[in-house]
C-alpha cells in the first residue's frame, strides 16, 4: 500500500469492517429492548435481504451514472443514520424499516467501494482486491472481539453510537482525501436505471464459486461458537476461539497471498487448496465429535485446527471469482458486483435456512457438515479462475 489512493482505500475498507459488525455481538440486547423472541428476532434481521438485494440491483448503474463518491457519501450517511436507530429503537415495525435501509446502506457502499477497488487495481496494473478485503475482514474482527469485551461494560447505544459517529467522520475525512482520484460518473452512459432489468446477467459459474466460498464463512461464523459449546463442551469464552482463528487466517491468507510464488495455473492451485480446507473441515468437525466424547480438550483443539485451515484455504476466494466475474463481462465493475451480490444474496438467504433447519432436524455437527462440503464443491467453479493473477 505504496500510494495515498491506496492507504485510504485499504483504510475505508477497514472502517466499513469495524461498522457494520460492531453489533453484531450485542444482538442479545437488541433482541432484549425489542421484546421479541429468538425466532422473531431471527426474522427481523432477515428482512436487511429486501434493502441488500434492492440496492444490489440498483446501486451499480447508480455508480456507473453519479460516480462513487456520492454513492459513497450518500450510503455512509444512511448506514450512519439507520445503524444508529436500529439500536435506540423498542418497536418492531420501525426496526424492521431500520434494518431494510441499512441492509441497502451496507450494499451500496459495498459495490461503490470495491468498484473504486478495482479501478485502482486496473490503473495500477497490481493485485490489490485481496489485500483490500483482508482489511475488511482485519476491521471487522477487531470490532468483533472489541464489541464482544464491551458487553456487560458499556451501554449498548454508547457503544454503537460512538462507533458509528467516529467511523462515518473518518470515512467522509477519507473520502475527502483521494475524491480527485474517485471515479466519475458518466452522464448519458449505457448503465441507467432504465436498462435495470434488461441488462441484468447471470454468470452461473462465478456465482456458484461465491456462494459455496461465503457459506464456508458464514456457516462457520454462525454455527462453530454454539457448536464448541453444546457439543464440544467449552466454556462461552473459550467456543469463540475457532472463529476468531478462522478469520485471523482468512485476514492472513487475503493479506498474503500476493507474496506466494506466481501460479502457472491459478485455478489448479485454488482447486487443490479449497479439496484441502473442505477436507480438513469435515473431517476436524467427525473426529471432535467422536474425540471429545471423552477428551473435550482435544475435540476442541482438532476442529480449531480444522477451521484455521479451512479459513486459509477459502481466503482469497471469493475476490478471486469477483476478479474472474468482471474479466468475463462486458459491463462496468460496479454493475457487475451488484448483479453477482443479488445472487449471492438470496442464495445466502436460503442455504441459511438449510443450515439452521439440518441443526434443528440433525444436530449442529451434521449442519457443519455443509459448509465444509460447499467448500469443496468450489472445486466445480474453479476452472474460471486459470488465467488470473491474484
Amino acid at each position: 500500500m505504496d500510494t495515498l489512493e491506496r492507504k485510504v482505500l485499504a483504510a475505508l475498507f477497514f472502517l466499513f469492517g469495524v461498522e457494520i459488525i460492531a453489533w453484531v455481538p450485542r444482538f442479545p440486547e437488541v433482541k432484549d429492548n425489542l421484546g421479541l423472541s429468538k425466532g422473531q428476532f431471527g426474522t427481523l434481521l432477515s428482512a436487511s435481504v429486501i434493502g441488500s438485494v434492492i440496492g444490489l440491483l440498483t446501486v451499480g448503474h447508480m455508480v456507473h451514472r453519479f460516480g462513487s463518491q456520492r454513492i459513497l457519501v450518500l450510503s455512509s450517511t444512511t448506514l450512519l443514520v439507520s445503524l444508529i436507530a436500529i439500536v435506540h429503537v423498542s418497536n418492531s415495525w420501525h426496526f424492521l424499516l431500520c434494518n431494510i435501509v441499512y441492509g441497502g446502506s451496507i450494499s451500496a457502499f459495498h459495490i461503490a467501494i470495491n468498484g473504486q477497488a478495482f479501478h485502482e487495481q486496473e490503473k495500477t496494473k497490481s493485485n490489490l482486491i485481496p489485500r483490500f478485503h483482508g482489511f475488511w475482514a482485519f476491521g471487522a474482527l477487531t470490532t468483533a472481539i472489541v464489541s464482544g469485551f464491551l458487553v456487560g461494560k458499556v451501554s449498548l447505544t454508547a457503544d454503537i453510537d460512538s462507533v458509528a459517529i467516529i467511523c462515518y467522520v473518518l470515512i467522509l475525512v477519507l473520502i475527502r482525501k483521494i475524491s480527485p482520484d474517485l471515479v466519475a460518473g458518466v452522464k448519458g452512459g449505457e448503465y441507467s436505471p432504465g436498462t435495470l432489468f434488461s441488462s441484468f446477467s447471470v454468470d452461473r459459474i462465478a456465482s456458484i464459486g461465491l456462494i459455496c466460498v461465503a457459506m464456508a464463512e458464514l456457516g462457520t461464523a454462525d454455527w462453530s461458537t454454539i457448536f464448541s459449546k453444546e457439543d464440544l463442551h467449552m466454556s462461552p469464552g473459550v467456543a469463540a476461539i475457532p472463529y476468531i482463528l478462522f478469520m485471523f487466517a482468512v485476514i492472513l491468507g487475503r493479506l498474503g497471498i500476493h507474496r506466494l510464488p506466481s501460479q502457472k495455473d491459478f485455478g489448479g492451485f485454488a482447486q487443490k487448496s479449497v479439496l484441502l480446507g473442505g477436507g480438513f473441515s469435515v473431517g476436524s468437525i467427525l473426529i471432535a465429535v467422536r474425540v471429545a466424547e471423552t477428551m473435550p480438550t482435544l475435540g476442541f483443539a482438532i476442529y480449531a485446527l480444522g477451521t484455521f485451515v479451512a479459513g486459509l484455504a477459502s481466503s482469497f476466494l471469493t475476490p478471486a471469482f469477483m476478479i474472474a466475474g468482471i474479466g468475463r463481462s462486458k459491463a462496468p465493475s460496479a454493475v457487475v458486483i451488484g448483479q453477482l451480490g443479488v445472487i449471492n444474496t438470496l442464495l445466502i438467504f436460503f442455504c441459511k435456512a438449510i443450515i439452521a433447519w439440518t441443526a434443528q432436524l440433525t444436530s449442529i455437527s451434521v449442519a457443519l457438515l455443509i459448509p465444509g462440503l460447499l467448500l469443496m464443491c468450489t472445486a466445480f467453479a474453479t476452472k474460471i479462475l486459470r488465467n488470473i493473477e491474484i
